[in-house]
């Protein structure tokens, strides 16, 4: 398999000894949550794909997002996604995934053919309109800085873009 991102983590990951929270298995959905929270992404085709635990294990001090899903695909590609499980605080969220993607663990930057992913889980609706354009704002900031798709889902709204 060719080098891309998600690969990268994966190795970068091992290499530290990382273990997943689930491990690399072919799946074609894939769930992760906390305190009441889940995210989750299905996929037409089984993945070979693991989570991680980011805070509090894989990065201990700061800022920093929950949970890291990593998908291999066949065609030498993969998708990586920063799950952030969120109250109603999408500000903080948004402050927590950047942290995350800026961090050294995550260097280098994923180049504009892999696909990465930032989501964040809420409990709510959705943001209330002051939240929308600090959301549309950061979505900007998070493409051009870290190649990487921001949005906002619903706790359990399947994720059916990530993949």
């Amino acid at each position: 398999m060719a080098d891309n991102y998600a690969k990268s983590c994966k190795d970068r990951f091992e290499s530290k000894g990382f273990e997943p929270e689930q491990p690399w298995l072919e799946r074609t959905v894939i769930s992760v949550g906390e305190k009441g929270k889940k995210y989750s992404v299905q996929v037409a085709r089984p993945n070979i794909s693991a989570s991680f635990q980011i805070d509090g294990h894989a990065i201990k001090d700061g800022a920093k997002c929950d949970k890291l899903v990593i998908a291999l695909h066949g065609d030498d590609r993969g998708t990586t996604v920063f799950v952030e499980l969120k109250g109603k605080d999408i500000a903080h969220a948004i402050d927590q995934l950047e942290n995350t993607l800026a961090n050294n663990l995550f260097r280098p930057l994923p180049s504009k053919k892999d696909m990465v992913r930032a989501r964040i889980v809420t409990g709510g609706c959705g943001p209330a309109s002051a939240a929308k354009s600090i959301m549309e704002r950061a979505k900007i900031r998070f493409r051009k800085n870290y190649n990487c798709d921001l949005r906002i889902l619903k706790n359990g709204q399947p994720d059916k873009d990530a993949i």
